[in-house]
């Protein structure tokens, strides 16, 4: 069943939860739905996230979030599609020390950080909804150590990342901080860009590159950051890439259409 909302549910032990915490929280979520949007998507509308219902069983206070409709501008099931894939993520991280589908390393981090007890919140858990709430993921201590370990380098060599450029802002001192949305992995990987190169990069964004430099990649072999010293516009869509004909040669029939990006992404699935 599609969902119309996000339900956020904060456990309380025996001392009432502090209100900044309960703030923090909400903020701490909003800014994970924010994110992942725009994992999600390059550009359009955004969805403005809305309280549309607060209530309190016995220990728990139950936060209700809605996209606000728009109906003109988004359709509604896209505008939720941050909700879904925020509940999925944090049930991946339940189980395994990765970035989820349409997160950013920082988005992971904000996710640990929720399943840290304190300030009268003995834990955090989303769920989806549409009239009744589905199967909700509770942010515990293996989420907290998944989701450290996801974000932590395990190794450091000099490589190239691609995708979109999809976030351009100044970091402190000489350098620029970009985001690049991995099309293939759907995820997002942070870069450091030197600030001579901030011209480069003007003219990069929204756009298809490919980034060298020194790459840091999680355990599981994810980049989750590049310290970037090259940059190169790529072609837009398939032009100019080889096509999954020329990749696979005689066993290109059992493609049935597929795109160079989709036959990448089931390759790295394994």
């Amino acid at each position: 069943m599609t969902a119309t909302g996000l339900e956020v549910r904060l456990h309380e032990g025996r001392e009432r939860a502090e209100a900044t915490r309960v703030a923090k929280t909400l903020n701490e979520v909003v800014w994970s739905l924010q994110e992942i949007d725009r994992v999600h998507l390059l550009r359009g509308t955004r969805a403005t996230w809305v309280m549309a219902d607060m209530d309190r069983q016995d220990q728990d206070l139950i936060l209700r979030l809605e996209p606000r409709n728009v109906p003109a501008k988004r359709d509604m099931l896209d505008m939720l599609v941050p909700a879904e894939a925020l509940v999925r993520g944090a049930h991946t991280l339940t189980e395994q020390p990765v970035v989820p589908e349409l997160f950013a390393p920082k988005t992971v981090t904000r996710l640990g950080a929720l399943a840290e007890p304190r300030d009268g919140v003995q834990s955090v858990s989303l769920a989806t909804y549409n009239g009744r709430t589905n199967a909700e993921v509770v942010l515990s201590e293996p989420v907290k150590e998944n989701a450290a370990a996801a974000v932590k380098p395990f190794e450091v060599a000099y490589g190239s990342v691609s995708g979109t450029l999809s976030g351009v802002r100044d970091a402190r001192g000489k350098t620029v901080r970009v985001t690049v949305r991995d099309t293939i992995g759907r995820q997002a990987i942070e870069g450091i860009v030197p600030e001579s190169m901030a011209e480069e990069l003007r003219s990069a964004w929204r756009h298809r590159v490919a980034l060298s430099g020194k790459v840091r990649r999680n355990a599981r072999g994810q980049a989750i950051r590049i310290d970037v010293d090259r940059l190169e516009l790529l072609p837009e869509g398939n032009l100019g890439r080889p096509s999954t004909e020329v990749l696979l040669g005689v066993g290109a029939d059992w493609l049935d259409g597929m795109t160079v990006d989709d036959f990448l992404r089931e390759v790295r699935r394994g």
